[in-house]
């Protein structure tokens, strides 16, 4: 159910928010996670309003294991792209 109608061109606005930040994820590196996707897909929807989208989002971060920042992982910049490197090579 569509709790918070909204416009075709309110919902490509929506739409473009989420693919930039889906792709700003990917090219870091990452994915984006099943329950994150999820939540796009309802926002775009108009299921979520932008303030319940973000406070979703927010507990849903924090729901989410913590994890070593990757300063911790790599001593350098150099080091990161080595590694980024070495992970496209068959």
């Amino acid at each position: 159910m569509n709790e918070h109608p909204i416009s075709d061109d309110e919902r490509a606005r929506r739409q473009k928010a989420i693919d930039f930040a889906r792709t700003n994820i990917e090219l870091s590196g990452f994915a984006l996670s099943p329950g994150m996707a999820a939540l796009g897909v309802r926002f775009v929807a108009g299921e979520l309003s932008e303030s319940e989208y973000i406070a979703a989002a927010l507990a849903h971060a924090n729901s989410l294991p913590a994890s070593a920042p990757a300063q911790d992982y790599f001593a350098s910049l150099a080091e990161l792209e080595a590694a980024w490197e070495a992970r496209d090579r068959p």
